[in-house]
């Protein structure tokens, strides 16, 4: 049996170093390009993978050196990719702009993501279904984020769901079942339908969307923190205060060590404090796979803040 099971994207990051963001129409000169292995379905198989988890990954690449290079990173960490296929389109790419300030923007072509249809989770129905948790992001069709939930809501998994990026097309039947809603407060807003939004109606927004149904609701705030929302909670909770060197992957190392969490039979506010300090490391490096932490590496650096604290 494996402990997750991650649906969704994987991308190869063309990372442009910038000294500041470009406004429209702006045209400024680079300080470094790299090339990353990314996309938020791989960054969080592998965030779990290195964290100690046992991970399956469903998705598609295409059939180029950037799929051919993704393949191999996956297998790498030890990932089960029986249910990695490739497509004759390209494999997605996502061009990101990281300033000296470690800000960041992304545009994302889909590519061999798009590809991922329904009869392909079909070929693969075991491994969601003998799995304990299921990841989805939103850089994979919507229906087939659908009809995964809805998979997975028949078999009794788990369903941690990050709607990035967010759509309006998101039904409230869908986070219905699920487990956990990990939005960040932009696509919250867009979840709410709330298009005004200020972060001072934060937590009437966030009862809007945790009235749809799910579980949980955990609102990722970045260097703010977070908010958690339960039946019988409602906490915020500090972001752990480093260096900045690129926001890149942050949200999708938090989301990879929060399941590993519960796969291990944390609490959700355990696996919350968890992940807060394996998504404050990640913002140490740059690159998205390349900042994910290994687990050693996110245990010294929670006791190393945790004594400076005390």
């Amino acid at each position: 049996m494996t402990d997750i099971v991650v649906v969704g994207s994987l991308n190869m990051d063309t990372v442009v170093s910038v000294p500041h963001i470009p406004k429209i129409g702006e045209t400024i000169l680079a300080t470094d390009v790299n090339y990353y292995g990314g996309g938020k379905g791989a960054n969080q198989a592998i965030a779990a993978a290195r964290l100690g988890s046992k991970v399956s990954m469903i998705g598609k690449v295409g059939e180029d050196r950037s799929g051919q290079a993704l393949l191999a990173a996956l297998k790498r960490e030890g990932i089960d990719t029986t249910g990695v296929e490739v497509s004759k389109d390209i494999t997605g790419t996502a061009f990101i702009n990281v300033s000296n300030k470690g800000e960041n923007n992304i545009v994302v072509y889909p590519g061999a993501n798009r590809d991922l249809g329904i009869r392909q989770i079909e070929r693969h129905r075991e491994i969601i279904e003998n799995s304990k948790v299921c990841v989805l992001q939103l850089e994979i069709p919507y229906e087939v984020v659908k009809y995964v939930v809805n998979l997975c809501y028949e078999k009794g998994v788990k369903v941690v769901f990050n709607p990035a990026p967010a759509s309006k097309e998101i039904e409230d039947e869908l986070i219905s079942k699920t487990h956990i809603l990990i939005p960040n407060e932009t696509e919250l807003a867009i979840l709410a339908g709330e298009y005004k939004y200020s972060p001072k109606k934060l937590e009437e927004i966030a009862d809007r969307v945790y009235n749809k149904g799910c579980e949980n609701l955990i609102i990722t705030l970045g260097d703010k923190g977070g908010l958690y929302i339960s039946k019988d909670k409602r906490e915020y909770f500090e972001s752990k205060k480093v260096d900045l060197v690129d926001t890149t992957a942050a949200g999708d190392s938090f989301v990879g060590a929060l399941v590993t969490g519960i796969v291990e039979g944390k609490t959700i506010l355990e696996s919350i404090e968890f992940a807060s300090f394996a998504a404050a490391l990640t913002v140490t490096k740059p690159g998205a796979q390349n900042s994910l932490p290994i687990r050693a590496g996110v245990e010294k650096f929670a006791n190393r803040f945790l004594n400076n604290k005390n």
